[in-house]
């Protein structure tokens, strides 16, 4: 009888260990998303998320039970065995709910999302050309339609204001914000708009084509200083695509 008990009481305990586990998998999927992301290179690095330190380097990191929301990254690189971290990234990420966001720190150490992949049923409402802000959702700017908008504004401050609106809500090529400048009379209109315009740029490495839009080098150098400070935490560029020549989303 002792040994039946002892039976029974065995098989009742492993039934229950994995109807627990599944339990405490489905409260994980339920309330939290996982990011998963490495370097381009598939270097080491250690990585401060929400102010939380994983100081042991790693070539690919993985973080489960994530509340949806923007998310603050730090990520360091290790240089040698026992070499010193540098930071490549410092910005931000938008999980979206229920989901696994796969990621990569591509080699102009921009943070890139590669692939969103839902969880038990549930629309993540990305896709995988989508980034932290549906970015590449975009239209790409008709730009002798806002040409045409902006001469048929009088004053310097409404042809500012109508490019920032177009700029804000299209995707834009450096060499169209360069010919948006050259609309701008005053220099300091150029430099503001060029400030403002860098983030919504999808060729950023081209970016230099918006200096010949200036007549002091002044207004280069403050510009140059603008950008080398610039910490994106919208999207990336996404120049693997762009450089394979598939320029017709653009």
């Amino acid at each position: 009888m002792k040994k039946l008990i002892f039976t029974l009481v065995m098989f009742a305990a492993l039934i229950a260990v994995p109807k627990q586990s599944e339990a405490q998998r489905q409260n994980v999927l339920n309330n939290g998303s996982e990011l998963e992301f490495r370097m381009y290179d598939n270097s080491m690095f250690v990585v401060i998320f929400d102010r939380r330190i994983y100081d042991s380097p790693t070539s690919l990191f993985r973080l489960s039970n994530i509340k949806p929301g923007n998310h603050r990254i730090v990520i360091k690189k290790r240089y040698g065995r026992y070499g010193s971290d540098r930071i490549v990234y410092n910005g931000s990420v938008k999980i979206p709910p229920r989901s696994v966001v796969y990621a990569r720190i591509n080699r102009y150490n921009r943070f890139e999302i590669t692939r969103v992949t839902d969880i038990a049923g549930y629309g993540s409402g990305y896709n995988n050309n989508n980034n932290n802000n549906g970015y590449y959702n975009k239209p790409m700017l008709d730009l002798p339609r806002l040409q045409t908008s902006m001469r048929h504004a009088s004053f310097e401050n409404d042809k500012l204001r109508i490019a920032r609106q177009a700029i804000s809500t299209h995707r834009v090529k450096a060499n169209q914000i360069y010919r948006i400048l050259m609309s701008f009379s005053f220099e300091s209109t150029k430099l503001k708009l060029a400030k403002f315009a860098y983030r919504h740029c999808v060729d950023k490495r081209n970016y230099y084509l918006v200096n010949d839009a200036f007549s002091f080098s002044s207004s280069i150098r403050e510009l140059d200083n603008y950008i080398g400070g610039f910490q994106s935490d919208y999207y990336d560029d996404d120049w693997d695509d762009y450089n394979r020549g598939n320029n017709d989303r653009w």
